[in-house]
């Protein structure tokens, strides 16, 4: 019986202490999507992306109109082949589309990675803003109301005394 009172003491002891540790806990919050939002520094990205962008569209549209010649030259001329011929004209047509799905597989991902070079940055400066106000309003966690690309989480916060969101985009503009 004592063992099991000493283990109860120890149990409600050590939830007591875990709840003050919490409380002590000081907390803020911010809209990561609302600060790049904010800044023209992103207007700027993303101005560079669309460009990007169409470049890579017109590049990719020339690149369809010939294969698509290509392909109505074959449908034309393909009585006149023979099976052989045909299998191997087949073939080169197939591995052209290929070829064309991963020249616009590779032009996205250039896209991408330009995006996250330039994003680079303004996020780490944002992140610096972010960690210069916690260290002065002595904030121990910033939560994200939000994701950087806008994504719903779920979040909630009972005071909006803790949204230190237009700090950050005062600091850093």
């Amino acid at each position: 019986m004592n063992k099991k009172l000493i283990i109860a003491l120890f149990f409600f002891g050590s939830l007591f202490t875990f709840q003050d540790a919490i409380a002590q806990v000081k907390i803020g919050y911010a809209n990561p999507a609302r600060v790049l939002s904010a800044l023209p520094e992103v207007e700027e990205v993303d101005q560079q992306i669309q460009a990007l962008i169409e470049q890579s569209d017109e590049e990719l549209a020339a690149k369809a109109t010939e294969l698509q010649s290509i392909f109505t030259n074959y449908e034309s001329n393909m009585n006149n082949l023979s099976e052989q011929e045909r299998v191997i004209r087949e073939e080169e047509l197939m591995e052209m589309n290929q070829q064309f799905e991963q020249d616009r597989e590779s032009m996205m991902n250039n896209i991408r990675q330009r995006r996250s070079e330039l994003m680079t940055p303004i996020i780490e400066k944002m992140n610096t803003a972010m960690e210069s106000i916690a260290a002065e309003m002595e904030l121990d966690l910033i939560l994200n109301e939000g994701t950087s690309t806008g994504d719903a989480i779920v979040f909630f916060a009972n005071s909006e005394q803790l949204d230190i969101t237009d700090q950050i985009i005062e600091r850093i503009q």
